[in-house]
Formats: structure tokens, C-alpha cells, sequence
């Protein structure tokens, strides 16, 4: 059974709150060592302040490190490779070390700063790939013998959530992330933790975020901090915090699923404060995102995933980008295999567990349905068409993409 720890932070005491998270989930004794390389793996895909719920809080990130500093390993440093943005521009890994407070940290701390993004590339290869037959990686972090996550608590307008596992994904170079996203990102997750996980992870749940990530509308306080060995148990608990269903998260719903990994919070031994004291409701990114399409119903069955809703956050855009916003009115979406309900007119089926209905309607089959294909049933049902909307979003996104590239690639 894997054991995650729940703690509050008292009176803004992040030194004595890790101290007590890891101790709780079982301390840094047995997993640091003299000879220890170690990456202290923050997430901060956006280049906003600390204390926003949208980034880890620079004074964790402090906390962990002099937390692992004292255990006087070989090296430590602090990597972090920012969002390189798919529908959106990138973000600059160096801004959003200075805005977060992250580079102060690293020279009160003397320790260095990696930019993932442009680090040096490791190829390796992925035993039994959905997504990515090989994925590149950035060699600090993939040849760190300890790799601490330190996420914050999250939604995710694509995935659902973002923890400790998600967090991992600023770890692949920038241009490699982009791949990841145009094969399909809940299923290039999977591949990438089939190769790489984290040694422990400790989450920012002071402040977290819900829905888009606005501040401060989407901010959440918590006043927790989460702390485990296994990365798949803290995210689970982390759900649970916000009120998500880890089978409505694809990678987690899959590993879960696999031999040797927890299977639920039965599974998990949560220690320190209760889950069901702090557990609360966060407004998923997908129901924020569906208030602007309010000419469209969405009809969800219990096996509604992430794996639907990255390729279905980007239809909607792309039709609206490409002028079919009126075309959309009336729509009706089916996912997740409902038990019962009532569509005519503009209908369209998405993913593999719905694939029954797939004689009625236009379908994007598949789990997770490529991008294309939902593209393709959205378009046929509204009469929208369907090479302009391709060529709107292909045009926009090589915009957006040459004029960040500078970001992520030397």
C-alpha cells in the first residue's frame, strides 16, 4: 500500500510543513544518497507570481530544496522547461523563473538553474507505445537519480488534472512537446511515464487552481501540502482533494489499469489530515470552456475522459476561429457511452465507448479519437467545411509556432 501524506501549512511555514509531509510519507533517508544527482522539478508553465494557484509557490520550491540540500547529496539542481503552447504561443522558461520568485530562490540557495526546453536531448524508446515510439528527453532530468516533483494542485483545460505525474511533462524539449500534442497528448503522457516518473513528489496545495487558471476567479485555498513516493498515489489523492474522478483523467485511468500500480484510493494509505475534511469541488477547465460555446450541448456518460477533451477543446476553437460559431448553435455532443438521452438534428459522437452509436451519427471513433477525426465529426454534423477549418487552425498554429520557436530551441 503507498503512502501519501496531507498536511496544512501553518501561518505560511513551508520549511516546516515539507518537513512534516516527508516525514509522514516515509522521509528522503532511503532515496538520497552521497552520490545523488539530484532535479528538483517545479512547475511553472506560466510566467505569473507565486501565490496565484497557477504555478508552484517559489517558497515550496525553496522549502524542497534545502529539504534535499541537507541530505548533502553530489549536485542538486532546479529544472523546469515552461509551456511551448499548442493553440497558444510559448512561454519563456527564463521569465518565468525571474516572475515566480524561482531564480532568487536558486541564488539564496546557490544552487542552478536548467532550462529544460533547451537542454540536451536523450532519445528513448517507449516499450509498447500509444502515441510515441521513441520520446525525446531532457538528459538532466532523465539521467537524474532523483527526480522530485513539486507540482502545484490543478485542473487541466486538456487532461483534467495536472499533479505530480503531468508535472513531468515540462521534461521533453520544447519542440518534442508539441509533438507529443500533435499525436495526441493524453496517450503521449502514458508513453512518457512507461519511461519516466518521478522519485517523490511533494504538491502545492496552499493555493491551487481550478477551471482555466484565471486569478483570481480559478484560484483555490487549501492550505495543504501533499508529499509521496509513489507518483500515481499522490495524484489519486489529489483528485479526490478536488473532487475529479482519476478514471475521468485518461493517463491516470490507464496506469491505474496496469499490474504493480495502485487502483484507486483503496489502494493508498492517506496519512495526516483526511481527505474527506479538505475534499471540495473544482470547476473543471472543460465546463469553463463550454460556457463559451453556449449554443452547444455536451451529453456525458460515466466513461467521459481527458481523452475526449483535449481534441474536442480544440474543434470548438478552430470552428469558432474559422467562422462557424452559428453553424454550432443547436449542436449536441455525445461522449462517455450515456445510458439514456435525446438528440436530433446537428448530432456527433465522439470516442472509442461510444462507438455503438457510430450507425446514427457522425463519429470520431477511438480512445483516445485523433484530433482529425473530431475535427471531422463536428464539421459534418454542422455542415461546416472541413479543409478550411483544417487550414484555419494549421495557419494559425504556424504563427503562433514560428514566432516562439526562439523560446524553445537554441
Amino acid at each position: 500500500m503507498q503512502r501519501v501524506s496531507i498536511v496544512k501549512l501553518q501561518q505560511c511555514d513551508f520549511d516546516d510543513a515539507v518537513a512534516r509531509a516527508i516525514d509522514l510519507a516515509g522521509g528522503f533517508k532511503e532515496l538520497i544518497k552521497p552520490d545523488s544527482r539530484v532535479v528538483v522539478k517545479p512547475n511553472l508553465n506560466k510566467a505569473v507570481p507565486s501565490g496565484t494557484g497557477v504555478i508552484t509557490d517559489a517558497r515550496l520550491t525553496e522549502a524542497v530544496t534545502r529539504a534535499v540540500l541537507d541530505m548533502r547529496p553530489a549536485s542538486v539542481v532546479i529544472a523546469e522547461g515552461a509551456a511551448v503552447g499548442y493553440d497558444d504561443g510559448a512561454i519563456g522558461t527564463a521569465e518565468a523563473f525571474d516572475i515566480s520568485g524561482t531564480t532568487a530562490v536558486a541564488q539564496r540557495l546557490g544552487v542552478p538553474l536548467v532550462h529544460l526546453n533547451t537542454d540536451e536531448a536523450v532519445a528513448v524508446e517507449v516499450p509498447n507505445p500509444r502515441a510515441m515510439d521513441r520520446i525525446l528527453l531532457a538528459r538532466t532530468a532523465y539521467e537524474a537519480d532523483v527526480l522530485v516533483s513539486v507540482p502545484v494542485l490543478k485542473t487541466h483545460p486538456r487532461c483534467n488534472a495536472t499533479i505530480a505525474l503531468k508535472n513531468l511533462w515540462g521534461v521533453p524539449p520544447g519542440t518534442e512537446k508539441r509533438a507529443g500534442h500533435m499525436l495526441g497528448i493524453n496517450a503521449a503522457l502514458v508513453d512518457l511515464f512507461s519511461v519516466l516518473r518521478p522519485s517523490y513528489s511533494i504538491v502545492d496545495a496552499n493555493v491551487a487552481s481550478e477551471g482555466v487558471w484565471r486569478v483570481p476567479e480559478d484560484s483555490r485555498v487549501m492550505g495543504l501540502l501533499m508529499a509521496g513516493k509513489d507518483a500515481l498515489a499522490v495524484d489519486v489523492v489529489g483528485c479526490a482533494l478536488m473532487g475529479i474522478s482519476p478514471e475521468a483523467v485518461y493517463y491516470l485511468r490507464e496506469m491505474m489499469q496496469m499490474d504493480g500500480e495502485v487502483h484507486g484510493l483503496e489502494d493508498i494509505d492517506a496519512v495526516g489530515e483526511s481527505i474527506e475534511d479538505h475534499a471540495e469541488r473544482f470547476r473543471t477547465a472543460f465546463e469553463v470552456i463550454m460556457e463559451m460555446f453556449p449554443g452547444v450541448r455536451v451529453v456525458e456518460g460515466d466513461s467521459f475522459c481527458s481523452g475526449c477533451v483535449a481534441e474536442l477543446v480544440s474543434a470548438l476553437r478552430h470552428m469558432k476561429g474559422a467562422g462557424y460559431e452559428a453553424h454550432m448553435d443547436g449542436l449536441t455532443i455525445v461522449v462517455g457511452n450515456p445510458v439514456e438521452f435525446e438528440a436530433s438534428g446537428k448530432v456527433a459522437v465522439i470516442g472509442g465507448c461510444t462507438d455503438e452509436l457510430s450507425e446514427d451519427w457522425p463519429v470520431a471513433s477511438g480512445c483516445p479519437p485523433a484530433e482529425d477525426d473530431v475535427f471531422e465529426a463536428l464539421c459534418q454534423a454542422c455542415g461546416a467545411e472541413l479543409s478550411l477549418v483544417l487550414s484555419v487552425r494549421d495557419e494559425f498554429r504556424r504563427e503562433k509556432w514560428e514566432s516562439t520557436m526562439h523560446l524553445i530551441a537554441e
